[in-house]
């Protein structure tokens, strides 16, 4: 593309860039848009509070200050334009990342319990919306055991999972004793996964040709987990009846199949939150499709209309992801210290629109 003219826009600040390259023989032009932020914030803007599990509600632990940095990239561009057909496209990917520099009360560490259980963790050098507990380790395979007179038991080397020494079985769930006291408990929760993205984005294009406009967004997000706390009922062996289960729960161990790590019935061990229920959260979606047509006005014109144009759209039609659960991007407790927490959360709906625009 020959190019005539290019300029470069900044901010007094330095803070932001625009970068426009445009050429005159096909009507390309190029816009790139490049901003970076970064503050330290009192957590309050956002609506941090902590509050301590006592029952009184008083005593409220916060989160004091926070470091915010990111940068964001937009990239537009008009890739052919002529008189019958027109292509553009619009790119955007921006990158966040926090830190928690001060809480209250000289607290190192504020752990956040959902359900009894320690889900999330807000550590002072680390960012909000870190997803705590045990690290799973599969289950308990009868080498863990000795079989005396006709009973197993946990050989002294093997760490119990917190169930008591006596009550662990073959096919029990297993959990890394992190500081070998042969027990797991509260002091082996450790962080398993992150809730925040490292980024995300959206991809756009836009078509015109002889009366058709079609337009296509993608969104992503990349590098977060989810906290699958479903996968605890339905999966990992919690012995009630009368509780449908997942698929996968057909490969659990059983004497006939002694090698699976799913937990045998009622052998969950614990309802502490674990890597067993972390997943990646990483998606892409086809978010937004619409299809249109507009009429000539030579056509439209014999009836007093300007305009006329009919049309097809549609929402949420394909998202490629290995998460497990019905939808990637989930939150079902909704704050920014427990993202990406989903207890059955429904999926967003997929949503089509057939309509007409008229003016007159």
């Amino acid at each position: 593309m020959n190019t005539n003219t290019k300029r470069l826009l900044c901010t007094l600040a330095g803070t932001a860039a625009l970068l426009t390259a445009a050429g005159s023989d096909d009507g390309s032009r190029i816009e790139i848009d490049l901003g970076k932020r970064g503050a330290e914030i009192p957590a309050s803007l956002y609506g941090v509070f902590f509050e301590e599990i006592t029952g009184s509600g008083d005593g409220g632990l916060y989160a004091e200050m926070i470091r915010n940095r990111g940068f964001e990239l937009t990239l537009e561009t008009v890739n052919v334009k002529t008189r019958q057909f027109q292509w553009s496209t619009s790119f955007n990917i921006a990158f966040n990342r926090n830190k928690v520099l001060a809480l209250s009360h000289n607290q190192e560490s504020i752990v956040n319990v959902i359900s009894y259980n320690n889900a999330y963790i807000t550590k002072i050098g680390k960012p909000m919306g870190m997803l705590y507990g045990y690290i799973y380790e599969g289950t308990y395979k009868y080498d863990d055991f000795d079989n005396v007179d006709g009973k197993w038991v946990l050989k002294a080397d093997i760490p119990d999972n917190g169930t008591g020494r006596s009550g662990v079985q073959p096919g029990d769930a297993r959990f890394r004793d992190i500081n070998g006291d042969g027990t797991v408990n509260a002091d082996d929760c450790t962080i398993i996964g992150r809730g925040q993205p490292l980024h995300t984005g959206g991809f756009n294009n836009t078509f015109e040709f002889f009366g058709f406009d079609l337009n296509v967004f993608f969104q992503w997000n990349y590098g977060n987990d989810i906290l699958n706390a479903a996968r605890t009922q339905f999966v990992r062996g919690k012995s009630e009846v009368g509780y449908n289960r997942w698929k996968e729960y057909c490969g659990r161990w059983t004497p006939e199949n002694p090698m699976s790590d799913i937990p045998r019935v009622g052998g969950w061990g614990s309802s502490q939150y674990s890597t067993f229920e972390v997943e990646d959260g990483s998606f892409l979606r086809l978010k937004n499709l619409s299809l249109g047509y507009t009429l000539p006005s030579k056509i439209t014109k014999k009836f007093f209309v300007q305009k006329l144009r009919v049309y097809f759209s549609a929402q949420n039609l394909v998202t490629w992801s290995n998460y497990s659960g019905y939808d990637p991007e989930v939150s079902t407790k909704n704050t920014a210290l427990t993202p990406g927490y989903d207890w059955s959360a429904y999926p967003r709906s997929r949503v089509y629109n057939f309509g007409i625009n008229v003016v007159f």
